[in-house]
């Protein structure tokens, strides 16, 4: 089977890696879509700010936790159909959300959706790697990311907009159209994403050679720093529409404008950050994503109207300035385990963050929901400090 070849460093643009990003996108519309459809699940299901958070925590369990459970399967396995299986169980998932009857079957379908979540991230990230060079990851991986993450941008504002059209929550079901259209893309473009694992790739005298060496203290402090990033982003991604709407009886319009201006302003952030981090290096980018990202956060609920959606674009971008940037760090961490370093980062450790999430919740059930921004306003110091201990310096070229 013909395999792939990393792109020269003045074109790292190629058919596979359009693919996909725009894969990311299709599959991470539900990621975007669910925070604007919890206010309506809450008031049709009568659900405390707990049970909202458990829905948030187990669709994050069942999209990002367990992916790295998918990327040891990829790394030793090629699944050809894996990616378009993936996108078509996502999009499957999201059309039937507003048409759940009862809490239980609304948590079943969650499960569903995120499944296809899981499947797909870990695999798509490796492809995006393998098939790019070396002096432009940073680039590739930040364009695959950026996919992924205007997909959620483009999920919360289609969401809205099919709620204010006749059939309210039933209208999840034109989900399933740009999920079954990337799935059929998957199948036609099949062989040109079909990267050779490494242990396959590797000849019988290589294969005996010893790997280099996990440096595990460091990856965990990664980790640890990626779960406190995801919790700052699912806590607002999740508690802008329910305090706009909920808190301050607000425009569910205007908390939905919110939402998709916080995630356009990670969109690019995420590419600009990644870009950057080939050059000033990586620990640079992910230092300063929060630095900047804690008095912006701090600022939040003093403001109102225009400065507010100004405000919330400032947060996207500069948090998730550093998403793609801790995925590649990952990923130059465990060189011969590129889908297990991408789901730890883009699954396990952001899936966390629904921990926070849910904890975040029964915080807001007790102190309330108003308070549950100064939380998330003092998370970005902790996550500076883990930052702080990783390998690299400070401004100095990657």
């Amino acid at each position: 089977m013909k395999e792939s070849k990393p792109t020269a460093a003045g074109s790292f643009i190629t058919t596979p890696l359009l693919l996909l990003t725009t894969g990311h996108f299709v599959t991470d519309l539900s990621q975007g879509a669910l925070p604007i459809l919890l206010p309506f699940l809450k008031e049709l299901f009568a659900l405390s700010y707990a049970q909202v958070g458990m829905i948030v925590l187990i669709q994050n369990v069942t999209s990002s936790v367990i992916q790295p459970l998918f990327g040891y399967i990829t790394d030793k396995v090629t699944l050809p159909w894996l990616l378009p299986a993936s996108v078509l169980l996502a999009g499957s998932g999201l059309a039937l959300t507003g048409h759940a009857n009862s809490y239980a079957l609304l948590l079943a379908i969650v499960i569903i959706t995120g499944l296809g979540v899981a499947g797909f991230h870990p695999q798509a990230s490796r492809v995006a790697n393998l098939v790019s060079h070396a002096s432009v990851r940073g680039r590739s991986m930040g364009l695959f990311s950026v996919g992924g993450n205007l997909g959620g941008a483009i999920g919360s504002l289609g969401m809205t907009l099919l709620l204010l059209l006749p059939g309210g929550l039933h209208n999840t079901t034109w989900f399933l159209l740009p999920a079954s259209i990337m799935s059929l893309l998957f199948l036609r473009h099949r062989q040109r994403l079909e990267v050779q694992p490494a242990a396959k790739k590797e000849a019988a005298p290589q294969a005996e050679q010893a790997q280099p060496v996990v440096p595990k203290a460091l990856l965990a402090i990664l980790l640890v720093f990626i779960f406190i990033r995801s919790s700052i982003h699912t806590g607002l991604s999740t508690y802008i529409p329910l305090y706009y709407i909920n808190h301050l009886n607000g425009s569910p319009l205007y908390a939905s404008y919110l939402l998709t201006i916080f995630m356009l302003g990670g969109v690019v952030g995420t590419f600009f950050g990644a870009s950057l981090s080939d050059r000033l290096g990586r620990k640079t980018i992910i230092l300063l994503s929060m630095l900047i990202s804690f008095p912006l956060i701090a600022l939040l609920p003093f403001t109102g109207g225009f400065v507010t959606l100004l405000l919330v674009s400032a947060v996207g971008f500069t948090l998730i300035s550093s998403f793609a940037t801790t995925v590649v760090l990952a990923q130059e961490m465990m060189p011969h385990r590129i889908g297990m370093a991408s789901g730890l980062t883009i699954g396990f450790s952001i899936g966390l963050g629904g921990l926070g999430a849910t904890l975040l919740g029964a915080f807001a059930d007790y102190y309330g929901i108003a308070n549950v921004f100064t939380v998330l306003a003092a998370l970005p110091i902790a996550g500076a400090l883990f930052a702080l201990q990783l390998p690299g310096a400070v401004f100095r070229p990657h």
